[in-house]
Parts: C-alpha cells; sequence; structure tokens
C-alpha cells in the first residue's frame, strides 16, 4: 500500500470562495448575454417600425402619382381618395396651431388613444390600408370605387366608427395586424385589417398657401407619420416619427 504523505483535500474556505468567482463570472456572462439579446431585440423592432413608416409614406406618394396620372379626371379612384385624405386634414389658422400638431412628446402611448383633446381622435388620424390599395386600382365604377376607398383609407374620423376602434395600442411593435385567414384575404374583404397597432398619419393644410377663384386651398399638405410602442421590458415609450410634404395635384400655378 503506498501512502500519499503531506497530500491534503481543498479547506471550506477554498470551496465556497471559487465557487464565489465561479458565480460572478457567470453573471457577469448572463448579463452581457442579456443586454445583448435586448439590444437585437430594441434594434430589430426599430427596423419594423421604419419599414411600416415608410410603407406609409410610398402609399401616399402612390395615390398621389397616381391621382396625377388620371388627368385630373375628378372621377377617377385616386383622385376621389386623394380628396378624401385631404378633407379630413388640419387647418392651420396659426403658429401655436403648427406647434400643436408638430410637437411630439409622448409621455405614455396610452395617452394617445384617450379621446380627449389631445388623443389621435382629435388629430384627425388615419392610415392607408396598403394592401387593399390594389383593389382601388382594380375599381372601375362610382359603387366600386367608393367601396374600395372604404378599405383603403382607415380613419379615427368619426372617433365612434368601426375603423375608429381598430386603431390601439401597439402590443409588440407599430404595425398593421391582418387576419391569418387566407380566405378573407384573398377575396379582399374589409374584415382583413383587424387592427391598426403603434402607427398612424396626421395630415396638416395651410389655406393660406393658395387661393383660387375666391376659396381657400392648400397648395401643399404635410403629413406627420408616427409610431409609438413600448420595447421588452421597457415602461418608456419608443417613438420614431417623419414629416413628408406633398403639393396638392389639383392647385393650378396662377400668377
Amino acid at each position: 500500500m503506498v501512502k500519499h504523505v503531506g497530500k491534503r483535500g481543498d479547506t471550506l474556505i477554498e470551496v465556497m470562495l471559487a465557487v464565489g468567482i465561479f458565480s460572478m463570472v457567470a453573471v457577469a456572462v448572463v448579463a452581457v448575454m442579456s443586454g445583448g439579446t435586448s439590444s437585437a431585440q430594441t434594434a430589430l423592432e426599430t427596423t419594423l417600425a421604419r419599414e411600416e413608416i415608410d410603407a406609409q409614406a410610398e402609399a401616399l406618394r402612390f395615390v398621389q402619382s397616381s391621382y396625377i396620372a388620371e388627368k385630373d379626371d375628378k372621377n377617377g379612384a385616386f383622385s376621389q381618395l386623394w380628396q378624401t385624405i385631404t378633407d379630413s386634414s388640419h387647418v392651420i389658422t396659426d403658429v401655436n396651431d403648427i406647434h400643436d400638431v408638430a410637437s411630439y412628446s409622448v409621455n405614455s402611448c396610452e395617452d394617445l388613444y384617450t379621446k380627449g383633446d389631445n388623443g389621435i381622435y382629435s388629430q384627425k388620424a388615419f392610415v392607408i390600408d396598403t394592401r387593399a390599395l390594389g383593389g382601388l386600382t382594380a375599381a372601375s365604377d362610382g359603387a366600386g370605387i367608393s367601396a374600395a376607398i372604404g378599405k383603403t383609407y382607415i380613419s379615427t374620423v368619426p372617433d365612434t366608427s368601426a375603423e375608429a376602434e381598430m386603431f390601439r395600442q401597439a402590443s409588440t411593435y407599430p404595425r398593421l395586424v391582418y387576419s391569418d385567414d387566407d380566405s378573407l384575404i384573398n377575396s379582399g374583404s374589409s374584415q382583413t385589417l383587424q387592427g391598426v397597432e403603434g402607427i398612424y398619419v396626421i395630415a396638416v393644410k395651410d389655406p393660406n398657401t393658395t387661393k383660387i377663384a375666391g376659396e381657400d386651398k392648400s397648395a401643399y399638405y404635410d403629413f406627420y407619420i408616427r409610431t409609438c410602442w413600448y420595447g421588452t421590458g421597457d415602461k418608456t415609450p419608443s417613438t420614431i416619427s417623419t414629416v413628408m410634404r406633398l403639393y396638392d395635384p389639383g392647385i393650378v400655378k396662377t400668377k
């Protein structure tokens, strides 16, 4: 039998010290991994929100350019849609009005959906259903055009309508929520769009920019496209917004 002289096991203090060091390293690694995951989630949500903003901006540009292509046909589908959008725009009469609309300091996303003086309902907010825009292109007669516009232009005016009830706080990130039912999507049913979460558009006009035939009209419209949502684990709202100016194709430049 061989005897090992002078060898001993680790003491309790040494074991506790090793476990403590390992625990600190493990906690630091988990914290770094958690922070990386959170940053990646935030980046993804921001990208998706920007895509939704870009989609609304491109839809508005498409409506305007299609209106121009109709060559002032007031009965055309896009002429009527443009008129529908601009008829519900904010009228700016003084500097304070534009400041109220342009300012975008959001303390909570919930406040935007409160039916008061500062919510999206009082600001005549709307969105363009980009999936339904194709139905507007295909519409040819008066009744068909009217129905297609009703599916394409989703507005909070009046705030008691079924369309207004679609606007709600984002459950994840700003988006237009569609039905998963392929039959509804393929049929172009108005029920395809299920909700508008965390994104909206406000149209603003200045009637003093142009006067034609004694009637005040706006030469251009500013479209404020805005989003508001809560990131994963965040209590402070995340917001992204942009403003786009489009000139009214129906305005004839006069000297």
